[in-house]
């Protein structure tokens, strides 16, 4: 039988309990102030870079995607690291699908002509068995892509559209049936381009450079401008329609700005900086244990 002796709580020092907890207390503030600190450096440095053509990062790509070239020949996209490139889908035998996208890519060659770490890259949606790599130098000759600078790229459909949703973030590509699908071709698919940086991470936001969108809401604003012009009398809806109506125009400037951004960023792909919370998450762990130590030491003592 245990001795009643044992049983009675041990002496508990006030004194000592205040202090560990007003210690405890000070190094979370200490540690709470330093993280949140860091927190305001980095989200300064943040603003100042999206203000110098820093989009954000909506995925990295982290597996390779290979197909057949314009010349026939495969290649992947692994082929690309280090270099800024920018892709977008299209549909060989539908010119009207992607008469917006390949404008802007045209643009896009000729500005970044000198650049040897500047690619574009088409990726067609269509089925490779109809619509080959021999389609693809069709179209790569009329728009005079250069094979060292421009790829026209052609794969198995289901795997190009899981690649296309699943890695570029491309959720606007639809599958038309019926009717509609006899008359406009199968697949649907957005005049919407991607920048890939030198670490493979997709820039921009989710609805940024899609063109289709912008010719859309550009033509919508016109025409509810057109039907009620006192919609510009309210200063919110005037704002909104400066936006709306010159939509194209800033996707596009700002496009080129994440690209030449992009261009001399050093940021290395890694991941997120925690040592600072683990440090003080460390200390505070740390200094429970030595209590308890010491307080077991004392009553065994």
């Amino acid at each position: 039988m245990t001795p009643i002796s044992q049983l009675e709580p041990a002496d508990r020092d006030p004194k000592a309990i205040r202090r560990t907890v007003l210690i405890l207390i000070g190094l979370m503030i200490a540690g709470g102030v330093i993280i949140w600190n860091k927190y305001m450096d980095q989200q300064k440095r943040d603003q100042e870079e999206v203000i110098a053509g820093r989009s954000p990062r909506i995925s990295r790509l982290t597996k390779n995607f290979a197909a057949v070239c314009q010349d026939g020949e495969s290649r992947g996209l692994d082929d690309l690291d280090g270099k800024v490139w920018v892709v977008a889908p299209v549909v060989p035998n539908r010119p009207e699908e992607n008469k917006i996208q390949l404008a802007k890519m045209q643009d896009l060659a000729e500005h970044y002509k000198d650049r040897d770490d500047f690619h574009l890259v088409c990726i067609s949606v269509a089925d490779p068995n109809q619509h080959g790599f021999e389609e693809l130098a069709k179209m790569a000759e009329s728009v005079n892509a250069d094979i060292d600078q421009w790829w026209f790229m052609a794969a198995e459909e289901k795997a190009v559209i899981g690649f296309l949703k699943d890695h570029l973030k491309m959720a606007h590509i639809k599958e038309r049936t019926g009717e509609d699908a006899e008359k406009l071709g199968k697949h649907d698919i957005p005049a919407q381009l991607r920048v890939v940086d030198q670490s493979r991470r997709v820039r921009g936001e989710h609805q940024h450079f899609d063109f289709d969108f912008a010719h859309f809401k550009t033509e919508q604003t016109k025409k509810e401008i057109e039907d009620n012009p006192k919609l510009l009398d309210d200063q919110a809806a005037a704002i909104a329609a400066d936006l709306y109506l010159n939509m194209d125009e800033l996707w596009t400037k700002r496009m080129y700005k994440v690209i030449d951004y992009t261009f001399e960023e050093t940021e290395v792909d890694e991941d997120p900086n925690y040592i600072n919370a683990i440090i003080v998450v460390g200390v505070i762990v740390g200094f429970i244990v030595i209590m308890v130590v010491r307080l077991r030491v004392r009553k065994n003592g």
